[in-house]
């Protein structure tokens, strides 16, 4: 790639790019050119994200810190974490994601930033510097085995940001686990949703990984919940969590609707077979 790009070129190239795989982040860059300029009002979307976890990032104080940021897609959340800490890497398993992350990176020219295709499970995670924090966003609901990834991660870091699809029938305090039913995503492999977790499944898997303290972000109006983890204690686990409750009545409605759809799904199956 040439070392000076112009403004037809930029676009030339994120438009190769989407061809070869769909963009999934929307990145401003310069002259008003943007990755994927759709709408952003969805609750998967990264600026929709990046709102909620902004104010959390900036309790956590990334002054001075190395943040890991795990399944870093095209690095959204890593450049805009880079602006905050003092070194950022962006790991992700798919290479394509990866290829556009590099791209992103080739115009913005950030030096406090690297981004490399990443496998959590492979000897060279395993050979990585341990990092302040590791970011996770919308990376738990994709891995089909939760518990070995957070083992993983847990060896990487002390503190963890997790933005995740989580379980959103039953309650906070028990930990479920539901397997997506979901089929296996034939356009994006490794976009698959596989387990919904609840925020005490997750809790149950960090703590055997020695994680203690906890701060819970939830909004029942969104798809999405938030979890900061940590082994040690900091001034983030002394706030109260950030919890909106939906109420007996919702949560009974919301057991109901997924309890009649069950049965609604046996007797389907029974009249067709």
């Amino acid at each position: 790639m040439k070392n000076f790009l112009t403004q037809s070129d930029i676009e030339k190239e994120i438009l190769t790019l989407g061809e070869e795989q769909p963009w999934n982040h929307n990145i401003s860059l310069e002259n008003g050119i943007e990755t994927s300029p759709d709408q952003q009002d969805s609750h998967g979307k990264n600026l929709v994200k990046w709102a909620r976890i902004k104010p959390v990032l900036d309790l956590l104080n990334l002054q001075g810190q190395r943040v890991l940021d795990i399944g870093c897609n095209e690095g959204f959340f890593s450049i805009k974490i880079a602006e905050m800490a003092s070194y950022v890497m962006g790991g992700d398993i798919d290479k394509l994601r990866i290829r556009k992350a590099k791209f992103v990176q080739s115009i913005i020219k950030s030096k406090n930033l690297d981004f490399d295709v990443m496998d959590i499970y492979s000897s060279k995670f395993k050979k990585l510097d341990p990092f302040d924090l590791c970011i996770c966003m919308g990376f738990l609901h994709r891995i089909p085995d939760p518990f070995t990834a957070v083992t993983a991660i847990a060896s990487k870091t002390d503190t963890v940001l997790f933005e995740w699809k989580s379980l959103k029938h039953g309650l906070h305090d028990e930990a479920y686990a539901y397997f997506s039913q979901k089929g296996v995503d034939e356009s994006d492999y490794y976009g698959t949703e596989y387990w919904l977790l609840s925020y005490s499944a997750l809790e149950s898997i960090l703590k055997r990984q020695g994680f203690g303290y906890f701060y819970r972000i939830d909004d029942p109006r969104q798809r999405r919940s938030i979890l900061v983890a940590s082994k040690v204690d900091g001034d983030i686990f002394k706030l109260p969590d950030q919890v909106l409750h939906r109420g007996r009545i919702r949560a009974l409605l919301s057991h109901t609707k997924r309890y009649l759809k069950t049965v609604l799904r046996i007797l389907n199956g029974q009249l067709n077979s």
